[in-house]
């Protein structure tokens, strides 16, 4: 096959990820609402070491590994170096993830994150789905087929759900000998972590992301957290130095002051209880999120009609085939889009 022939393949068969034109409040993508702070911003630069800039700088660095390792480590447990690597995103480590494993059978739950679809059709992996029963993981169907040459991709919580798995749904997963990628990237958001469990079980990885609590999404900054074992072949196979200087100064600086965005996500689960009563108060069905967005089932002719709605007031959120995804925002947005929604329904 020639180069020409792959370009028109990947042409045809490769969906391009699309990004749209921001509207004025921008919902769409669970980003968090608040910039990140100035007097923090100020830190970074002041920190920066100019004789660093114009070199490759290790990553994760030493201060940033250190400051992963005290902000995983919990009360019963401590995080080591050797289980945390990093990542251009937690995308990215998705995407290497799946380039890693790409002869096992991919197992995804829908509804689910489109980007371990989207990444696994870009890399020719076939993806096995077994749609959720409800908000349950379909354990009836699953059973038998899952095994040590499987690798299960799972958000929790969910996206674009937002509810958390329970517990024994988790522990069932881990049973069946498939590797886990427990994706956590709203877990500030829940105060729900099974990273501890990568002592118990070699089968589990945890993937984190500083986009949402920390407010860095432009720095592109993830890090997962597994086994020895698995970390070192992780690092074997991702790109060396994927994470910038400055990326990691601001995820540094970040830790540093985590109490600022322990009390931004204090407000964020304040305003998404707020809104989902609200939406509850309007008759819609809204699940129990524990991210920092809110989820609406509607039925696909209502979601259209509800979406066409908002942008309208120049609000955009994330339309699936389910419903309707809406990050939380500020006070005054999250007002404005529940005027919108009483007034379209």
């Amino acid at each position: 096959m020639s180069f020409k022939a792959v370009v028109e393949r990947i042409r045809k068969d490769v969906e391009a990820y699309q990004s749209e034109t921001r509207s004025p409040i921008y919902l769409a993508l669970n980003e968090n609402p608040y910039p990140f702070p100035e007097e923090l911003i100020r830190q970074c630069f002041e920190s920066i070491d100019p004789s660093k800039v114009n070199l490759y700088v290790d990553s994760p660095s030493k201060e940033f590994l250190k400051e992963l390792v005290d902000y995983l480590s919990t009360d019963s447990w401590r995080a080591r170096e050797e289980q945390i690597s990093v990542g251009n995103g937690a995308d990215e480590i998705i995407y290497v993830l799946l380039l890693m494993f790409k002869d096992l059978s991919i197992y995804v739950f829908p509804p689910t994150y489109s980007c371990y679809e989207i990444f696994a059709n870009a890399l020719g992996v076939k993806v096995n789905k077994v749609p959720l029963r409800g908000e349950r993981i379909d354990t009836k169907t699953l059973k038998g087929l899952l095994n040590e040459d499987c690798v299960v991709f799972l958000p929790n919580p969910n996206n674009p759900t937002g509810h958390l798995f329970e517990e024994e749904e988790i522990f069932w997963l881990l049973k069946t000998k498939a590797l886990l990628i427990l994706d956590e990237a709203y877990f500030e958001f829940s105060g729900k972590t099974f990273a501890p469990l990568i002592e118990q079980f070699q089968n589990l990885a945890i993937l984190r992301t500083f986009s949402k609590a920390f407010s860095l999404a432009s720095q592109r900054i993830g890090y997962i957290v597994a086994n020895p074992s698995l970390i070192d072949a992780y690092n074997r196979v991702r790109l060396p130095y994927n994470v910038s200087y400055l990326g990691q100064t601001f995820a540094t600086i970040a830790l540093r002051n985590k109490r600022i965005f322990q009390e931004r996500v204090r407000k964020i689960i304040e305003e998404r209880e707020r809104l989902k009563n609200a939406l509850r108060s309007m008759g819609l069905k809204v699940n129990d999120s524990k991210a920092n967005f809110v989820f609406v089932y509607l039925e696909r002719e209502r979601t259209e009609r509800v979406y066409r709605a908002l942008l309208k007031r120049g609000i955009t959120v994330r339309k699936t085939e389910f419903g309707l995804r809406m990050a939380v925002g500020q006070p005054k947005q999250n007002d404005l889009l529940i005027e919108t929604l009483e007034g379209s329904l």
